[in-house]
């Protein structure tokens, strides 16, 4: 496989995964993740979940789907809404209203800015929410209202409402394949808010770093990967 592509499946696997880690974890404790492996990024972990920074917005209202307002504006340029409604069953569709959400259905809300005259469309523009299907916010998104970069900061919990893990990527929003380039970092915590497991990886012109931990031991990625999937399918 390509390395460009390769990466970029790595990059597109975390981010989309993220945090989606849920499950009777070992406690991690700081020394855990006082290893040598992790010194290049050790300044910019956070050993428990309090120390995660705040999501950007003041987004209390954004917890209900109702309290959603039709376009918002972001950074001096208007946003508009748009609905995803997943399931049950093959149904995956964008919809205009969320009165076409049927019970039952997983929804996502977020916000686009749509082409004009003087720019082209920007996918993710600020908020971005996604509920499983008995309501409960599975995961937020906060896009940065950059239309040549595309950085996220990802957020997602337990089903009790605690943080369950952070995770932040930064790419050019339009870049050739070829010369694919990006970083992500991402946290995992364990149902105490101690840090259970870090991800992080670099690819610039340089070449490709990795670092993958897990209960504060290095793994490779095919089992940070086989680990992910395994507790992720125990978290639902």
């Amino acid at each position: 496989m390509n390395l460009s592509l390769h990466s970029n499946a790595r990059s597109l696997f975390l981010a989309v995964i993220a945090c989606s880690i849920l499950g009777p974890s070992p406690r991690a404790s700081f020394a855990d993740h006082d290893d040598p492996i992790l010194q290049s990024i050790r300044e910019r972990l956070h050993h428990t979940s309090a120390y995660v920074p705040p999501f950007p917005l003041d987004d209390s209202p954004y917890f209900k789907t109702r309290n959603w307002p039709d376009t918002l504006t972001v950074a001096g340029r208007r946003a508009v809404r748009r609905i995803r409604a997943v399931g049950p069953g093959p149904t995956d569709a964008f919809v205009k209203t969320l009165r076409e959400v049927r019970p039952g259905m997983r929804v996502t809300l977020f916000y686009d800015v749509p082409e004009t005259r003087e720019s082209p469309p920007t996918k993710g523009w600020g908020p971005w929410y996604s509920w499983d299907e008995r309501n409960r916010l599975r995961e937020k998104i906060w896009y940065e209202p950059d239309s040549s970069r595309l950085v996220t900061h990802d957020y997602t919990y337990y089903k009790s409402g605690r943080l369950l893990g952070y995770s932040w990527r930064s790419e050019p929003r339009h870049q050739a394949v070829s010369d694919y380039s990006y970083e992500y970092l991402s946290e995992f915590y364990d149902s105490e808010g101690q840090l259970l497991a870090v991800a992080h990886e670099r690819k610039d012109p340089s070449g490709l770093t990795s670092i993958f931990t897990w209960n504060g031991a290095p793994v490779n990625f095919d089992e940070f990967r086989m680990k992910t999937h395994v507790l992720f399918a125990e978290a639902r």
